[in-house]
């Protein structure tokens, strides 16, 4: 106040020293039930967190205050995501992962936005497989485990770039084998050359057959009999036999069909096939026990992005999906608790700056000096010097006796 006047002077917002204390994050909601509706939304939708809350929490939150909730916070795991691409980029840290043989799938898959577009969700998986016994089918089988995802809506060039996250986390450069699953897409071609050039790389089986099949359902038909025995055996074909028996068998059966009114698409086909023949050498890869498919890419769909972004009527602001999309990969990759800590710190940084600051100013401890060379030779001149100012003391008592003569202690 001003005196008798009872004006009250602006001082502008501020911040109760306690909140500081306390941990307090923006708004009139508790840290810890922040942290629960952050959770939840990225689980389910605002409608049933709503409801959860109301019934285990005891907290009553409007649908859009969870919403604001959760964006914040998934804004922030989104800009902390660039901020270790840019670590990663400037500084290049070994990994500290160990993986002896690692494979990664990748693929894309589509989500609506509120203005009925669709837009491409890329998506990563890592994972570290070995061979095991199937005791069910009798045979040694190629099992996949420890599966990690990362998801963004992103182009081509800058996916390849923020997947360094994962990519590091996982540590595939130190990866023994690392081998890479996927169809045939121009952009996963060099999403691989970015990352892993020297992995080895292989065609998805279920996509070859594909392909296959396009040229079979052409020339016999789709619901055939013939078709369903031609297939079969193609099939067979393809995963025990050298892959350019069956690119021959097919362009001859095409050369048999030269007329055929699809005969565009089918020679497409096979020339797709016939360009990537070492990467469909599936004979090879099974002696060397490599995956030959990439369920955990298309599996890795449902998981993180179609379970929370696609379920009926969605349509998603593409300004929230990649913020969703890092809290779906947190939530998935079971790494909530780690995230959660930076985003807490990330959010508390930017509400007291004057505190962060103060602390960016306390002074470090001043480490010594390595002592050198010159340094020990000055300390032993300095302690002969003392030394021989001292030398038999008891031959000269002046320092106990200064009015005695010398005389007396001689021997």
């Amino acid at each position: 106040m001003s005196g008798s006047s009872g004006v009250v002077w602006n001082v502008g917002q501020r911040f109760f020293p306690l909140d500081r204390l306390l941990g307090l994050l923006r708004g009139r909601i508790r840290p810890q039930v922040q942290e629960a509706i952050t959770r939840l939304s990225s689980r389910m939708s605002y409608r049933e967190v709503r409801q959860e809350l109301e019934l285990l929490w005891k907290v009553g939150i409007s649908q859009g205050s969870m919403r604001e909730v959760t964006m914040r916070h998934g804004h922030v795991a989104d800009k902390l995501i660039q901020e270790k691409v840019a670590y990663l980029e400037a500084t290049a840290p070994v990994p500290t992962a160990q993986p002896e043989q690692m494979v990664m799938c990748t693929d894309g898959a589509m989500v609506q936005v509120t203005s009925g577009e669709w837009r491409e969700v890329k998506t990563v998986t890592f994972g570290e497989f070995r061979p095991h016994w199937d005791a069910k089918e009798h045979k040694v089988v190629t099992k996949t485990e420890q599966i990690s995802y990362f998801s963004r809506v992103e182009t081509a060039e800058a996916f390849s770039r923020s997947a360094l996250v994962e990519w590091h986390r996982r540590g595939g450069e130190n990866a023994h084998t690392m081998v890479a699953v996927q169809d045939g897409a121009l952009w996963i071609q060099s999403f691989i050359d970015y990352h892993c050039p020297q992995a080895v790389r292989v065609l998805d089986f279920a996509h070859a057959l594909e392909y296959v099949a396009t040229v079979g359902r052409a020339i016999l038909g789709a619901e055939t009999e013939a078709f369903r025995q031609w297939f079969a055996r193609m099939s067979k074909q393809l995963g025990c036999q050298p892959p350019q028996r069956t690119i021959n068998e097919l362009w001859l059966l095409y050369r048999q069909h030269l007329d055929h009114p699809e005969g565009e698409a089918i020679e497409v086909a096979i020339r797709y096939l016939e360009k990537r023949l070492p990467m469909i050498d599936y004979p090879r890869f099974r002696r060397r026990q490599i995956p030959i498919g990439s369920g955990n890419v298309e599996s890795g769909h449902k998981v993180v992005m179609q379970q929370r972004m696609k379920q009926a009527g969605m349509r998603w602001a593409e300004e929230s999906l990649n913020p969703m999309l890092a809290l779906r990969v947190a939530l998935c990759n079971q790494t909530w608790n780690s995230t959660w800590r930076e985003i807490e710190a990330q959010v508390r940084q930017e509400r007291y700056p004057i505190y962060a600051k103060q602390n960016q100013n306390v002074k470090q401890p001043i480490e010594p000096k390595a002592v050198t060379e010159e340094d020990c030779q000055r300390l032993t001149k300095l302690a002969d010097r003392i030394g021989g100012k001292k030398r038999q003391p008891w031959q000269n008592h002046n320092w106990i006796f200064p009015n005695r003569q010398n005389s007396i202690h001689q021997n």
